[in-house]
């Protein structure tokens, strides 16, 4: 390895342990630390404003909910999860009209060196193949009766076209 690569492996931290870690020590403290830190983001200026862009499609899976459109902030994706600073707030489109409902932990597969899943509140990641990463919903701000930490919500409305 070049001294250059190396230098590059070490600033990224890719030798470091990966680290997954609550705000507090609960599940329902750590997620009312969530909602707190995002209760200002429902404005999606007030999101971009703080970092977050749109990123990807809204997604939806016909028949089992919605998921919403995602706003990621990019500089927040490594191998760290910090429970009150997710890496992305999704949002039901509404007609021209988006309402945050979740948010979520992403880690990118290159960040991740350990071979079990990251886990936060308790729950393991799933592995989104099809963008080589790891993530956690967290549907904070809309009730989920296939629960808090379930991919998709079925009472998100599914993406325009759908």
């Amino acid at each position: 390895m070049s001294r250059t690569a190396a230098a590059l492996v070490v600033a990224t931290g890719f030798f470091a342990a990966p680290v997954v870690q609550a705000s507090n020590g609960t599940d329902e403290s750590a997620l009312a630390g969530a909602r707190n830190a995002t209760a200002a983001l429902h404005d999606v200026n007030a999101a971009v404003a703080a970092g977050y862009q749109r990123l990807l499609p809204c997604f939806d899976l016909p028949g089992v909910g919605g998921m919403g459109q995602h706003y990621v902030n990019t500089s927040l994706l490594d191998a760290t999860v910090v429970a009150n600073q997710p890496e992305a707030l999704v949002y039901e489109v509404n007609g021209d009209r988006l309402q945050l409902v979740a948010i979520e932990y992403i880690i990118p597969w290159s960040a991740w060196v350990s071979a079990a899943p990251p886990q936060l509140y308790g729950r393991s990641f799933t592995s989104v193949t099809s963008l080589h990463l790891w993530a956690l919903h967290a549907w904070i701000w809309r009730p989920n009766p296939d629960g808090m930490f379930a991919n998709y919500n079925p009472n998100v409305k599914l993406c325009p076209g759908h």
